[in-house]
Formats: structure tokens, C-alpha cells, sequence
């Protein structure tokens, strides 16, 4: 194997080993991703209007906000939250990235050890679609 091809190769290995993979493209800012526990994307919108976004997903979602961290100095928020009987818990994180955009990476704990990928996904959907329109 030459060395070009050794180095593609373990590159290839890092980025798939439960990092983040690229899964459908989606909204106001770019893809959505699947992290180890869940899902993220980055919004255009700034971290204020992103924030509100949120409140109003949980409404539509009927997700009950149980916890509201607001770190102003770094420009983060964390929200959880308990859906209706039956669904995951679930948390928000936003992140003000330095192009003034917004990170945002969505959990849905379903036990101390599971996720749900699909829940938190139809999370982050519903965060874009508010965030957009």
C-alpha cells in the first residue's frame, strides 16, 4: 500500500470510528449530523434568534422545559426538557461559533446508557423549521 493510500485510509477509519458522520442535508445553515449520542447541525442564525427557535419547538413538540443554563460570557445555552409519557429526555445545547452562526447538538436520553438518534433528529428538524420561518 503506498503512502498516500495508507494515510486516506487511516484518516478514512478516524472519521468514521463514532465521531461524527454526515447524514442528511437539512435547513438554515447546513447538514445534520450524527454524533455518538445524537444529532447537531449549525444554523446561520445568531444564538439569540436559535434560542428562541428552541422555546418554540418545545411548545409544538410539547416538550416541558425542566432546565434553562445561559453561560452569556461564551455565548451557550443548555436546555432540557421531558416530553410527553413515553419519549426520551431531552437536551439542547447552543454554541455561538466565531463566524456568529450557531451550533446546535440535540441528545434524547432514553436510559443512562441509550439515545435516541430519531427523536432528537425530529428535535433538531423542528429547531430548523422554527429558526426559518
Amino acid at each position: 500500500m503506498k503512502a498516500p493510500t495508507r494515510w486516506f485510509a487511516l484518516l478514512l477509519a478516524t472519521c468514521t470510528s463514532g465521531c461524527v458522520v454526515a447524514a442528511a442535508g437539512a435547513g438554515a445553515g447546513g447538514g445534520i449530523y450524527l454524533t455518538s449520542r445524537g444529532v447537531e447541525s449549525v444554523l446561520v442564525q445568531p444564538i439569540a434568534a436559535v434560542a428562541d427557535a428552541t422555546e418554540r419547538a418545545f411548545e409544538a413538540l410539547e416538550i416541558e422545559r425542566t432546565g434553562l443554563e445561559i453561560d452569556d460570557e461564551n455565548e451557550r445555552r443548555v436546555y432540557r426538557g421531558e416530553p410527553a409519557a413515553g419519549e426520551p429526555d431531552v437536551t439542547v445545547r447552543l454554541e455561538t461559533e466565531p463566524s456568529g452562526s450557531t451550533k446546535v447538538d440535540v441528545t434524547a436520553r432514553t436510559s443512562a446508557v441509550t439515545w435516541d438518534q430519531d427523536y432528537a433528529r425530529a428535535v433538531l428538524e423542528r429547531i430548523t423549521e422554527e429558526a426559518s420561518g
